[in-house]
């Protein structure tokens, strides 16, 4: 085969685009708290510094928002999403009334303004769900995040709650993330509501291995709706039921997982049912090779 004929079979180059989604879509599945450990990577995979430095800025902002990143500063505790971007790079957190800029390279809040909320009668349902929520959240996650945001429309008022709780443990060789997204409308007539949920949990363990755990539930329930306070709450023990069985899940299929597939990569011992004793084998070689000198 000629060098003519081998050159033909070799796949062609991406071009800038295509690039730059290959990258992004890559980056959405780095592990929590890993997202420059994998950008460095594939800095050095695509050699081009101009191009991913340029891009740099974009693909952290969809990272930070993807991961729900939590902002605790200037007074302010809110999650970063896409249903609080007021516009490019600025946030709302609803519960403080606050707007804020956000540099995602520089991972700073700054800028912060007064942003009052107009709708009365929904900011009252939105605090009762923000304080139900999070009631659950600091009794769960020893770390976690909860934001409720509002979108309020000609017909009816649409409720987005997003919670986020995670570890990173780099010096310990792992990362964990648990976050869940759930949203419902309201209109003046509901007696009840059809929720719909998203719940993502994301484990990484890289101590003499690199092993990954990625889990998505879709959660599709009905809220009774009274009044704020009641609603709040059944909505709280909504989310805590779904989530309790996500968890219930994972440690039954962990327990699945010892019995059989971990069994199965794990060394049979020999015949003696005893370890063998490397360290007592390589001390004994070197006596021998010192008594031969």
């Amino acid at each position: 085969m000629s060098t003519e004929q081998c050159s033909t079979n070799r796949p062609s180059p991406l071009d800038r685009q295509e690039t730059v989604q290959t990258v992004s879509r890559l980056l959405k599945q780095a592990p929590p708290g890993e997202f420059n450990e994998a950008f460095s990577d594939l800095r050095a995979l695509v050699e081009d510094d101009g191009l991913m430095c340029e891009e740099a800025s974009g693909f952290c902002a969809v990272h930070n928002k993807d991961h729900f990143t939590p902002i605790r500063a200037g007074g302010c505790e809110v999650l970063l999403t896409r249903h609080n971007e007021l516009e490019e790079n600025r946030f709302l957190d609803p519960q403080n009334q606050v707007s804020f800029q956000y540099d995602h390279l520089k991972k700073k809040p700054g800028d912060f303004q007064a942003h009052p909320e107009e709708d009365e009668k929904g900011e009252q349902w939105r605090r009762e769900l923000h304080e139900s929520l999070k009631a659950y959240v600091n009794e769960h996650y020893p770390e976690g995040v909860c934001s409720v945001f509002i979108k309020d429309t000609a017909v009816r008022k649409i409720f987005v709650a997003c919670l986020e709780s995670h570890q990173h443990k780099p010096s310990a060789f792992w990362s964990g993330l648990w976050k869940s997204e759930w949203t419902f409308a309201l209109t003046p007539a509901s007696a009840s509501t059809g929720v719909t949920g998203t719940i993502t949990v994301q484990a990484h363990y890289f101590e003499d291995g690199n092993v990954h755990l990625n889990v998505t539930r879709d959660v599709e329930e009905t809220l009774p709706v009274t009044d704020e306070a009641q609603t709040a709450r059944a909505f709280a023990k909504l989310v805590e039921k779904a989530e309790d069985q996500v968890q219930n899940g994972l440690m039954e299929e962990y327990q699945r997982m010892k019995n059989t597939y971990v069994k199965a990569f794990r060394r049979q011992l020999p015949i003696t049912h005893t370890t063998f004793d490397w360290v007592r084998m390589a001390t004994a070689k070197i006596v021998e090779a010192h008594i031969s000198q």
